[in-house]
């Protein structure tokens, strides 16, 4: 299990994604966020793939004044995050399952939040 932390979200859509084994509550359908991952014990940053539930998305973004507009099925910032948003929202714990990669992005499941 790897601690991540969200620096950047690019957008979020519903997993569309076919053959995925989820460890998390597999039931559960998934999103699918995209953007800027911090792996905390090697201290890399870089784009990835986060699958997470909506309640993991709503912890993550709680409390962070952060809007998000539907265009196409897709969610996007409203706005670019300010720099006090992206330190709140990279303050979040991210406990995650490294599930491989997906072209050039390394792809997680999000099992815990906080």
């Amino acid at each position: 299990m790897a601690e991540i932390h969200i620096t950047e979200i690019q957008y979020v859509e519903l997993n569309s994604e076919e053959g995925l084994e989820f460890k998390y509550k597999p039931e559960v359908p998934k999103l699918k966020l995209v953007g800027t991952l911090l792996d905390a014990e090697t201290e890399d940053e870089e784009e990835g793939i986060l699958f997470l539930t909506q309640k993991q998305l709503n912890q993550v973004l709680l409390n962070k004044d952060i809007d998000l507009k539907v265009l196409d099925d897709r969610w996007f910032l409203n706005k670019p995050l300010t720099k006090e948003q992206s330190k709140k929202i990279g303050l979040v714990d991210v406990d995650a399952e490294y599930m491989g990669t997906a072209g050039e992005f390394k792809c997680y499941e999000a099992v815990k939040i906080s």
